[in-house]
């Protein structure tokens, strides 16, 4: 191996300590075609504390596929220079990054959608035209000088009908796409129920995250977890600051904010119709049916909750 070799050596696996540290893990392997004849190629796979780096992955020509980054040139370097001069985006550039790039796919199907329409109402008038020259229930005449032409003009209002239909599913699969994607985008900065499952779901990871830090003896994987534990505590602190603006935002006064605070047994909440309060509690509000049994009762999160009407 000569000098130049070993240098390049040594600095890739420098790289790689480095991306290490930061809790990034780059690894090379090879893809395994399906379509026959097709060779494999290297790919290389980031994994790891990836938080704060897709927008950036993007950017250098990463996909994702099955919940994993790969590339077809090794983006080690590329990725330890974005670290150390910009560092990762914090969760709330992610979520801005996130709702823009939804509402881009969803005008970009809504344009798929359009022009789908356009082609199949274009069809479906060159197969009235073709139709507006055959008089209603004239037959085939068999042997006659317009037999030829009459089995062409079917033969194309068939297919241009085909073609029609063809494009108006197309057009309606693009346009179930574009509105799902629309809900999704207003969920992050509309929804209330959406937003108190993320909190749920950071105030869990922050959980598990403090009991893997206290049990550890290793201090570099105590050092990736408390890296973890901040990032999750990030993403709480964003959708607890989120929660409280879409709740200012619905509500005309904090009393009618559904809380602990202004909940008392007796209260009717909202929730696909109205429930008496038999119970409240720290997280959710326990509610019963008219009938009242302990069958009947069951817990609600606060975010689920609509509206509250006092007890009279």
């Amino acid at each position: 191996m000569n000098t130049e070799s070993l240098q390049t050596e040594n600095q890739d696996q420098s790289t790689l300590t480095s991306l290490a540290d930061s809790g990034v893990k780059i690894e090379q392997t090879m893809t395994t075609p399906s379509r026959p004849g097709k060779k494999p190629r290297p790919v290389w796979v980031a994994s790891g504390n990836i938080y704060g780096l897709e927008e950036f992955f993007r950017t250098i020509g990463g996909r994702k596929f099955r919940g994993q980054w790969s590339f077809f040139n090794d983006p080690s370097d590329d990725i330890l220079s974005e670290l150390q001069s910009h560092g990762r985006k914090s969760f709330a550039e992610q979520m801005d990054y996130l709702v823009e790039r939804k509402e881009a796919k969803a005008d970009r199907y809504e344009a798929y959608s359009e022009n789908a329409t356009n082609k199949a109402n274009s069809h479906h008038k060159r197969a009235d035209q073709i139709m507006s020259f055959i008089p209603m229930g004239q037959p085939i005449l068999v042997g006659h000088h317009s037999e030829k032409r009459h089995r062409k003009d079917l033969s194309r209002v068939e297919s241009s009908m085909r073609q029609s239909v063809e494009e108006s599913k197309k057009a309606d699969y693009f346009s179930d796409k574009s509105a799902n994607l629309r809900h999704d985008a207003k969920h992050i900065t509309c929804s209330r129920k959406f937003i108190g499952n993320r909190i749920a779901d950071a105030t869990k990871d922050i959980a598990k995250l403090n009991r893997y830090i206290s049990l550890t003896q290793n201090e570099n994987n105590k050092k990736i977890y408390t890296e973890r534990l901040n990032q999750a505590q990030a993403k709480l602190d964003f959708w607890q600051n989120q929660l409280k603006t879409v709740e200012q935002s619905q509500f005309e006064n904090p009393e009618q904010v559904p809380s602990p605070e202004n909940i008392k047994v007796g209260d009717e909440v909202y929730y696909l119709g109205w429930h008496p309060v038999v119970r409240v509690n720290k997280k959710t509000v326990t509610v019963s049916h008219w009938h009242d049994t302990p069958q009947s009762r069951y817990s609600l999160p606060y975010t689920k909750l609509q509206k509250i009407r006092k007890k009279s």
